[in-house]
């Protein structure tokens, strides 16, 4: 009879028998199955050929293992869902980081500042039709009026790109959750904020319970009030979150939006923040996934794994 030898606990000399760019070498072992493919880590020989150690949040979940191999739930990093939102808040933030936020100060810098205007701008005043002392006071009533103008286009230009990020940022992030969705097939063909509220039916909380539930909903109001302009959507986001706002502001429908919310670098990192942790207790709740369970095979021994191999390729060649 055959040995099975998929349980078999392998020693230090089993190990370096294997090549430097195979997986084993480092005590990762892939199985394909009829199911998909199947991995087992050995934490010990992890840790001692990488030259590391795991942190101390995911020792706690490798420890818990019953067996001397740890047996990740899922073989590949999408396979959680979790990382796929995670991924996409990352992708948000790295282009709101890079990009956007240079754009917003460059959009300002661009505009012209006003010419100041002194006693000798005013025509009148060379021609002899006004004195001096009326030409100073006009030449200062011009130069508030100029600023005022300045000011004003500066907040509109600035404005209304983060009115544009945060539309965008809501976009992409539902765009993700229909894509999760689907692939986990909870939704059909239309999408609506209660399809996702039943995906956590007979689960012990609802998803409006979750601790981070609180920035998903927020940055939900914000994008219906930029997109709809109308009083609806501005009471409710002044009901549900004052704070965006400006005091004492008063808002008439069909206009502008962005012109009532108090936008901010810091208003940006919090959704995004708090949307990350949404979705990671969204996913442990509906999917029964641990978000540091997910970066344990295929982030962190990812990473270690290329880097090292890197490094023997260029000590090699």
């Amino acid at each position: 009879m055959k040995k099975d030898r998929s349980k078999q606990k392998l020693t230090k000399e089993d190990f370096e028998k294997f090549e430097y760019h195979d997986t084993r070498f480092y005590g990762l072992f892939y199985n394909k199955t009829d199911e998909g493919t199947k991995v087992k880590i050995d934490p010990k020989r992890f840790c001692y050929a990488t030259n590391g150690d795991f942190a101390e949040e995911v020792l706690a979940v490798i420890n818990k293992r019953r067996t001397h191999y740890f047996y990740p739930r899922k073989s590949e990093y999408h396979d959680y869902c979790c990382n796929v939102f995670a991924d996409k808040i990352k992708q948000i933030r790295s282009y709101w980081e890079e990009h956007y936020r240079e754009l917003i100060t460059f959009a300002k810098e661009r505009i012209e500042k006003p010419r100041l205007e002194t006693p000798g701008s005013n025509m009148l005043f060379m021609s002899g039709v006004i004195d001096y002392d009326e030409a100073i006071d006009m030449s200062r009533m011009q130069n508030a009026q100029n600023e005022a103008a300045y000011r004003e286009e500066c907040y509109r230009v600035v404005m209304s790109l983060y009115a544009s990020f945060v539309h965008q940022m809501a976009s992409e992030i539902e765009a993700v959750t229909v894509y999760v969705l689907t692939k986990e097939n909870a939704l059909d063909e239309r999408f609506n904020r209660n399809i996702l509220y039943a995906t956590a039916v007979n689960k012990n909380k609802k998803i409006s319970d979750l601790p981070s539930f609180h920035y998903y909903d927020k940055l939900y109001c914000l994008w219906n009030f930029i997109k709809h302009n109308s009083t609806s959507t501005f009471e409710k986001l002044k009901t549900s979150f004052p704070e965006v706002l400006y005091e004492d502001v008063e808002y008439k429908q069909g206009f502008s939006a962005f012109t009532a919310i108090r936008f901010s670098d810091e208003l940006i990192y919090e959704m995004l923040d708090g949307c990350d942790n949404f979705f990671k207790e969204y996913c442990e709740l509906v999917f029964e996934e641990n978000y540091t369970e997910a970066q344990l095979t295929y982030l962190n021994a990812g990473v270690k794994l290329t880097m090292l191999y890197i490094k023997i390729m260029q000590e090699c060649f």
